[in-house]
C-alpha cells in the first residue's frame, strides 16, 4: 500500500496498531498498539526532553531498601535505598550487553555511610562513560566542592567512603543511566558532621 498523507487529524474509535508482515509466512504480527494506553513493542526514545511544569519526572514503583552486606546485581530501572547499617556493600550495575539506551538506577543515602566502609558501585571491565563524575566536599571545613571525572578507560567502580566527618550523608544521591554504550554515573555526595574532613570516595579500577 502506498504512503498517505493527511492534513489534519487521523482519528479512530478503537485505536492504531502498528504491524509487521512475515516475509516469508506471510504471518501478521502487532507490534504497538495505540489507544487510550499505549503497548510499544521496541524502544521508546524522546530525542527533546521530558516537559512538565517543574521539570522534574516522577519515579515509579516501589523504592527498595538494599539489606545489610548487599553483594549482588542491581536491577535496571530501580529507585534504592543504601543498607540501614550505612556498611560496606558491593552493588554491581546491569552488563552492558543487557541494558539499553535510557535505563536508570537511583541510589539514595537515608542514613549516613560508616566511617571506613566503602559502598562499591559497578562492574569489573565495564567502564563508565568519560563524562561520569563524583560531586565531594573536599576542603576542610569550607563550603568547596570537587569534581572527580571517570576516565572512561580503567575506571570501572565508583568507591564511595565513608568518613566520619565527610560522607556521604543523608541526603547523597548516585544516579547511572545507560547511554546505549556506557554506564554513566552521577554521584552528589553530601557531607556528615561537622563537615570538618575531606570527602574520600574516588572512582577506582577493579
Amino acid at each position: 500500500m502506498a504512503n498517505t498523507t493527511f492534513n489534519g487529524p487521523v482519528r479512530s474509535q478503537n485505536g492504531f496498531q502498528d504491524i509487521s508482515i512475515d516475509a516469508t509466512t506471510g504471518t501478521v504480527t502487532t507490534d504497538s498498539t495505540y489507544a487510550t494506553d499505549a503497548t510499544i513493542g521496541g524502544s521508546a526514545k524522546v530525542t527533546d526532553g521530558i516537559s512538565n511544569k517543574t521539570g522534574v519526572v516522577a519515579a515509579t514503583g516501589t523504592i527498595l531498601q538494599m539489606a545489610n552486606g548487599f553483594s549482588a546485581a542491581l536491577v535496571k530501572n530501580t529507585h534504592y535505598l543504601t543498607p540501614a547499617d550505612g556498611n560496606a556493600i558491593t552493588a554491581t550495575l546491569p552488563a552492558q550487553a543487557d541494558s539499553e539506551e535510557g535505563d536508570s538506577i537511583i541510589v539514595d543515602y537515608n542514613v549516613l555511610a560508616s566511617n571506613g566502609q566503602t559502598m562499591k558501585f559497578g562492574t569489573a571491565g565495564e567502564y563508565f562513560a568519560v563524562n561520569s563524575v563524583i560531586y565531594k566536599n573536599t576542603t576542610v571545613l569550607a563550603n568547596v566542592n570537587a569534581v572527580l571525572v571517570a576516565n572512561g578507560t580503567s575506571h570501572d567502580f565508583l568507591n564511595a567512603v565513608g568518613l566520619t566527618n565527610a560522607g556521604p550523608g543523608i541526603g547523597s544521591r548516585i544516579i547511572f543511566t545507560y547511554s546505549g554504550a556506557a554506564w554513566r554515573v552521577e554521584a552528589r555526595l553530601a557531607s556528615s558532621g561537622t563537615a570538618a574532613a575531606a570527602g574520600t570516595s574516588v572512582f577506582a579500577t577493579s
